[in-house]
């Protein structure tokens, strides 16, 4: 009987939280402009669309992005595995992975969107232009639509690797 441990599941849902977490706010720093797809729909029709280089630099983005998400959740299915003999329940390994990348949802929608985007508003992540347009970031409607929309993605994500780990 394989099982799953809440333990791994924060430990690996925090590594997956912090590390994206860099990413995410380093190239908000960076260019918050890469972000432009997330932004509100006014902001988004304020500020010129992107240039060549900005989306050869979001395609790199969304890559090391993706490629520490694969990265994190490889290690997460190889420490469930070693847990629990070499072997796992596709159950057991899609609640695993499911949990994991909510951890992530969960503090990307509290920690980066509500508490450091919504309320403290660092000048960083204000597109040049769109000053007057930050009260949208306080559009709790929007960040709870994300949210969902994140539940739904880490289902169908975990569906393959639940898959690949269990047989």
């Amino acid at each position: 009987m394989t099982t799953l441990s809440l333990t791994s599941v924060l430990v690996d849902g925090l590594i997956l939280s912090l590390g994206l977490s860099i990413v995410i706010l380093g190239s908000l720093y960076a260019n918050p402009r890469l972000w432009l797809h997330d932004y509100p729909t006014a902001m988004q029709q304020r500020v010129p669309p992107l240039t060549g280089a900005e989306k050869r630099a979001r395609l790199a983005l969304t890559a090391l992005f993706l490629g520490m998400g694969f990265a994190a959740l490889v290690y997460s299915g190889t420490r469930l595995l070693a847990a629990n003999g070499g072997t796992v329940s596709f159950l057991t390994a899609f609640v695993h992975f499911f949990l994991v990348m909510n951890i992530f949802n969960l503090f990307d929608a509290v920690v980066l969107d509500l508490v450091t985007i919504a309320l403290l508003k660092p000048r960083f992540v204000v597109l040049p232009g769109t000053e007057d347009l930050v009260y949208l970031f306080e559009d709790w409607g929007m960040h709870l639509r994300n949210y969902l929309k994140g539940i739904i993605i880490c289902a169908a994500i975990s569906i393959p690797a639940a898959l690949v780990v269990a047989f």
